[in-house]
């Protein structure tokens, strides 16, 4: 009787040992090689325009490989700063400014580290043809693909 009473407590004492571990562990950012897809979505069009383009609402994704960790969560383009990051576990947030032949773009986004996937969002500013900005929503999903290539 006394051996399952102390079974029991060394089961349950375990279960809250590893629990707020486990827990912390899935907040963490994996390290490693990522795959990152973004899909952003067209700038707004009158139905007769985007009917004329042939948009059918968003560009086409833009697949993107790096390898990131906690310290560097944010994958970048040669072509553009990051001018903030912060991160609260596996939770990551960001602004940007990339260069390109209209202008500067900038943009601002959010995402979220679980384990082997990522989901976020983002906006981008970017410079239109008659000097406007227009704003641009879109979606990040990544994967883990593995450990990064040696250098």
């Amino acid at each position: 009787m006394k051996t399952k009473a102390v079974q029991g407590i060394v089961l349950a004492t375990l279960l809250s040992v590893a629990t707020p571990i486990a827990a912390h562990a899935a907040d963490e950012i994996r390290a490693g090689k990522w795959q990152f897809t973004t899909q952003m979505q067209m700038p707004a069009l009158p139905q007769s325009a985007a009917a004329a383009q042939g948009q059918p609402g968003s560009s086409p994704p833009m697949t993107l490989g790096a390898c990131i960790d906690a310290a560097n969560p944010v994958p970048a383009d040669p072509h553009c700063t990051l001018d903030q990051v912060n991160r609260r576990g596996g939770v990551v947030s960001w602004a940007m400014t990339c260069t390109s032949p209209q202008g500067p773009i900038q943009s601002a986004g959010s995402a979220r580290y679980t384990g082997d996937t990522m989901e976020g969002t983002l906006t981008a500013r970017v410079p239109g043809p008659n000097g406007q900005s227009v704003d641009r929503p879109g979606r990040i999903s990544g994967s883990y693909v593995g450990p990064c290539d040696a250098k």
